[in-house]
């Protein structure tokens, strides 16, 4: 058996352990033994390190919360908050937060197991959740609601929550059902390839459904100075 350690090498194996086991099964079907057994660490060291399992459960949501905070809504956004009465830079203010999302899930350098959190914390309620939903999930709805409030002033709330599902919609299945979709393409990632004709295709959906009569996207995109 492992000693007790407040080292941080063992609180991240913990993390990682519980949040790979989440992502497999789901967060109810985690046990601390699970957990422990995964990161090769003695069990009581969950209960040093979080106080419980719980605990343990919540710092795994805000590792993924993390990555979100590393560029932060208003941070994408700020940039064209006076300049949505023209097409172009609505086109560019939606892309900007599909870039945003895509980039915060599908981030290689990061555990692939953050990706499949977000889904299963989705499936019931529960804290870690709303948490999930106050620090990621609603800022997000929100910003879309504004830019399309821009864009549409006459749209009824409840179709522009409709066009920011739609937006988000494509972004959100490719994590949930990452494992058949990586199998039918072929590939071991979503390739940054593939990412960008994703990033590309929302963004002209939802120009479409807008009615915004800008250029066609490229891959290299300009935005206005702040």
């Amino acid at each position: 058996m492992k000693k007790y350690t407040s080292s941080e090498h063992t609180r991240e194996a913990l993390i990682n352990a519980a949040g790979e086991l989440a992502a497999e099964m789901g967060f109810p079907n985690v046990s601390t033994r699970a957990v422990a057994e995964r990161a090769s660490e003695n069990i009581g060291s969950i209960h040093y390190h979080f106080g419980g399992k719980e605990q343990l459960f919540e710092a795994v949501v805000r590792e993924v919360i993390k990555r979100g905070r590393s560029l932060t809504i208003e941070q994408v956004i700020e940039p064209f908050s006076d300049k949505l009465s023209e097409p172009e830079w609505q086109t560019e203010a939606l892309r900007a937060m599909i870039q945003r999302e895509i980039s915060i899930l599908f981030d290689p350098k990061s555990p692939r197991w953050h990706t499949r959190v977000v889904y299963q914390l989705m499936q019931y309620r529960n804290p870690m959740q709303e948490l999930l939903k106050t620090e990621l999930i609603n800022p997000f709805i929100e910003a879309i609601d504004r830019i399309v409030l821009a864009i549409r002033p006459d749209m009824h709330p409840r179709e522009r929550f409709i066009v920011a599902s739609l937006l988000y919609s494509p972004i959100i299945s490719h994590a949930d059902y990452m494992t058949i979709y990586l199998e039918r393409l072929e590939d071991e990632y979503y390739t940054p390839d593939y990412l960008q004709h994703l990033e590309d295709m929302i963004v002209h959906q939802t120009t479409l459904l807008l009615g915004i009569q800008a250029p066609q996207p490229q891959k290299n995109h300009t935005k206005p100075a702040p």
